[in-house]
């Protein structure tokens, strides 16, 4: 502690004030000197706070506005601080049972460390999902200007990820009974294709991967003057009819697509050698379309669920990818599993992530030919919203991307990075027997628990089986929590719900899946 006049001391120190304490660091106060609470509070006073918002308290030193913060809270909010000065890290801890250096009785608040603050957006989701829709920041103290930037990412990334779960959110209520049925019936015959992994660090010549963007044309060109043997080739499923109307037939298509749409990017392919790598959740349909073993399967985890947890950990899952967004980056991904090691090149078109005013794929891609078939007199081929996109933004004079094609872009950016960080476990996944490291028989044995597990939920429900209140209650609980496929297309699905009318739309979805299940 030092008067005010003692600021030359590069250490932190606290310094007394005519209203109260400020502290000194390198030469200047990180809180007025005249009046060290004042801004704060002024700041807080005039703060209006939404419901389900994060507010991380940037620096706080010293306790001041965080109880006035606390107090004008709703009730669903939460207050996270954290510092990343390391001198000021331990003042903060020297000064705990001081009155100004109290943090222990603030309701809502809790400090956070330096890892816990960067890894902020992907625990919200994992730990908090569904519960908070926005964060903002504010500074407690001159401090955070040490780390701005820093802070300014975090509450980048922690947006990014609330704002990415609540439209995966939407995303789900569509079509995640879909995902849901697809997962089961793939899941159902998984073991009697060809395991994904076997093609893991097995290509020595050039990899070529196709996206339906417009420099497809460019790979086109080039196969046609070399000989296709030369290369591996793999596609996205919209880039299917491209390929193949040039003479090309790649050696791999990669599918994600839950709905049948998807279905015509296959026409007249049903007797060719093409291999499928299909996800879980992709269209069932083509377990039909080709044998088994031109089949093979990867999981895309289009949600964190604890049953795709509890399927993972039981083995009988195929290896398993974040939800890209785009099924041409998902090519991209495992082009560089397949390879042989990093220094056989992949090289990619058509994923381009951008497009020309009025027309958004190449020529003779599904969507591509669907405005020519859907075209008449009073409707033309011109593709207006792709010209004329009000959150487009250009890329090139000539070219154009929306913020969400950006992202994938830069998602695909950090794939060749991730992947040589991951490749040694990619390679020994190899190990397995058959697709998931299990017997047959293992396989059918945990289906058929699945299977037991909802006959017992079902009963429990009815009234078949009679339990103590609470008892049922605990029993229900557990068994619902560890299936969400039988809510999370739910509107309000995001988080299980005890309640009379929850548990009706549970126990109809419970008929559907042991259907699925006991195909």
């Amino acid at each position: 502690m030092s008067d005010n006049n003692s600021i030359t001391n590069t250490k932190p120190c606290l310094v007394q004030t005519a209203q109260g304490f400020s502290v000194s660091y390198e030469g200047k106060f990180l809180y007025s000197k005249y009046n060290p609470q004042k801004a704060i509070n002024q700041i807080i006073e005039n703060l209006t706070i939404q419901p389900q918002t994060i507010i991380f308290c940037a620096s706080p030193v010293l306790n001041y506005g965080l109880k006035e913060l606390s107090q004008k809270l709703p009730d669903d909010c939460l207050m996270l601080g954290c510092e990343l000065e390391p001198q000021l890290v331990d003042f903060i801890q020297e000064n705990k049972n001081t009155p100004e250096g109290d943090f222990s009785n603030i309701p809502n608040f809790s400090f956070i460390t330096k890892d816990e603050l960067y890894n902020l957006g992907p625990e919200l989701i994992k730990q908090k999902a569904g519960t908070y829709r926005r964060i903002i920041r504010i500074d407690f103290s001159a401090a955070a200007q040490l780390h701005s930037d820093i802070y300014d990412k975090v509450v980048e990334n922690v947006t990014n990820a609330l704002m990415t779960y609540w439209a995966n959110r939407v995303t789900l209520v569509k079509f995640g009974r879909k995902y849901c049925t697809n997962f089961f019936k793939n899941l159902s015959v998984c073991d009697k294709t060809v395991p994904i992994q076997k093609y893991f660090g097995s290509f020595e010549k050039p990899v070529l991967v196709f996206g339906a963007g417009e420099s497809a044309q460019d790979g086109i060109e080039r196969i046609k003057k070399s000989d296709q043997n030369d290369y591996y080739i793999l596609c996205a499923d919209t880039s299917l009819q491209p390929l193949l109307a040039n003479g090309i037939t790649p050696d791999g298509v990669f599918i994600e697509e839950a709905q049948n749409v998807i279905s015509k990017c296959f026409i007249g392919t049903q007797s060719s050698d093409i291999h499928i790598f299909a996800g879980l959740s992709s269209i069932h349909s083509i377990t039909r379309y080709f044998k088994p073993e031109q089949i093979s399967f990867f999981t895309t985890e289009f949600t964190q669920a604890r049953f795709i947890d509890r399927f993972e950990k039981a083995g009988i899952l195929p290896p398993k990818n974040n939800p890209f967004g785009s099924v041409g980056i998902t090519a991209y991904y495992y082009a560089l599993l397949f390879r042989k090691d990093s220094s056989v090149p992949v090289e990619t078109y058509g994923l381009d992530f951008a497009y020309s005013a009025g027309r958004t794929h190449t020529k003779g891609a599904m969507a591509d030919n669907a405005r020519f078939q859907n075209s008449n007199r009073i409707k033309t081929d011109t593709n207006f919203g792709a010209a004329f996109n009000q959150t487009a933004f250009k890329k090139t004079d000539k070219m154009y991307t929306t913020p969400i094609m950006a992202r994938y872009e830069q998602i695909m950016i950090d794939l060749p990075r991730h992947c040589e960080e991951h490749s040694d476990v990619a390679i020994h996944e190899k190990a397995g027997i058959g697709t998931t490291g299990l017997p047959r028989y293992a396989h059918n044995d945990i289906l058929l628990q699945e299977v037991a597990s909802l006959e017992e939920l079902k009963s429990l429900l009815t009234g078949e089986t009679k339990l103590p209140a609470e008892q049922l209650e605990e029993k229900i609980t557990q068994l619902v929590q560890d299936r969400e496929y039988l809510y999370l297309h739910f509107p309000d699905g995001h988080k299980f719900a005890y309640t009379q009318s929850f548990l009706n739309r549970v126990r109809i979805e419970i008929d559907y899946y042991l259907k699925i299940l006991n195909q």
